[in-house]
């Protein structure tokens, strides 16, 4: 087991909320490459929503066997985000870019859950809250612009 030391000083109880069913604009927050229970790779994607602490999950599933319905995802997402560079590699460069999606709610384990239905059109996010990156988890800022993350030095792989 590792060696850690708890520093209670460093933890602050979160209200995560569920996220309303409707249209959000959101930020990427990671991208993680994996392989899913299909045998097929792709992407793990994390974003935060304007206005809430809860995140939500989207995946993007390379299937070689449906060639264009992942195209067509691809797309969606990229347009949404506003990625030109449609590059793939580890999807990290995606990072703090900002788009829209639309959420949906679901029933799983009786509890109500929010999930990513699709992405939002680039066209079509007009009507939205421009981005607000929030400070520290708090109250959002006034600034149209997001706060850049400081990235480690000391990551096994590329960012």
């Amino acid at each position: 087991m590792a060696n850690w030391n708890f520093d209670a000083t460093q933890y602050k109880e979160q209200d995560f909320q569920i996220i309303p069913a409707g249209d959000h604009r959101v930020r990427i927050e990671d991208v993680i490459e994996r392989k899913f229970n299909s045998g097929n790779e792709g992407y793990e994607i994390t974003l935060s929503v304007n206005g809430y602490n809860s995140k939500l999950w989207f995946y993007i599933v390379l299937d070689a066997s449906n060639v264009e319905r992942t195209n067509q995802r691809l797309g969606e997402f990229f347009n949404s985000f506003g990625i030109t560079n449609t590059a793939m590699g580890t999807g990290k460069q995606w990072i703090g870019s900002v788009g829209a999606v639309r959420v949906k709610h679901e029933e799983y384990n009786n509890s109500t859950t929010a999930k990513v239905a699709y992405c939002i059109n680039k066209s079509r996010q007009d009507k939205l809250p421009a981005w607000k990156t929030p400070i520290n988890g708090t109250a959002p800022v006034s600034s149209n612009e997001f706060t850049p993350i400081d990235t480690p030095s000391d990551l096994p792989f590329e960012v």
